[in-house]
């Protein structure tokens, strides 16, 4: 568990409060001042042991005691905090966000590689829809704040199905050429569709007619050569 030093300290003087006002209790638990003074010795050696470094700590298995104290410490802390501020600290970083989106947009706008641009764009546009929502949770939007305390916000629709179903390969578009001829998807059924079946009917009686009238031709020659070779 990565951390920061002052966060540690922090802790520390929440322990450290906390065994004053059981100290100062009518009815103090030995058996809790005991367990918080061993917790705030663990935290003095862990402090003592990284005096001299800079940047983030880390908390290992043997710090097991100060990993979960601090698991706690965070939320009451949040509990503690101002809902409105939260919010309202929500409500920048998705602003900042946005212009990130707007950003990467731009330059995807330039890829002349069609298939990936709308990849990415669908997915940049999903995104952007749903931070949008947090942009509104500004401080002064009490009553809006109140409703995403109390209500389950549904995530907003987009047209990234849209934009994902112009996507399409060479082999997608030499399918549905060939799919065409044969008259189109066949039904879940296994047949085809009523259109397709009246085409090949229609094509059949027109083929039937024309077979005929070569048939007639054919006889009326004959019958006319017979005529000459009596004459």
């Amino acid at each position: 568990m990565i951390v920061e030093k002052k966060e540690i300290v922090e802790l520390q003087k929440h322990i450290e409060r906390k065994i004053n006002e059981m100290n100062l209790s009518p009815k103090p638990d030995s058996a809790k001042i005991f367990d918080l003074n061993m917790l705030d010795s663990n935290i003095s050696l862990f402090l003592l042991g990284a005096e001299f470094r800079d940047g983030p700590l880390e908390l290992t298995a043997k710090d097991k005691l100060i990993i979960d104290a601090l698991r706690s410490f965070r939320n009451s802390s949040v509990k503690e905090m101002d809902i409105a501020d939260v919010a309202n600290d929500i409500a920048l970083a998705a602003t900042e966000i946005l212009d990130l989106i707007n950003m990467l947009e731009d330059r995807v706008a330039a890829i002349p590689e069609k298939t990936f641009t709308d990849n990415v764009k669908s997915r940049l546009d999903s995104a952007y829809e749903a931070i949008r929502q947090l942009t509104e949770l500004k401080k002064t939007q009490k009553q809006l704040i109140k409703e995403w305390q109390t209500s389950e916000i549904p995530l907003p629709l987009t047209n990234a199905g849209k934009l994902l179903g112009r996507v399409k390969s060479e082999k997608k578009a030499a399918a549905s050429r060939e799919n065409g001829k044969k008259g189109g998807r066949p039904r879940k059924d296994g047949t085809v569709k009523e259109t397709t079946a009246k085409t090949t009917k229609t094509a059949t009686k027109a083929t039937a007619k024309t077979m005929g009238k070569t048939a007639a031709k054919k006889s009326a020659s004959k019958t006319t050569a017979k005529k000459s070779t009596k004459k």
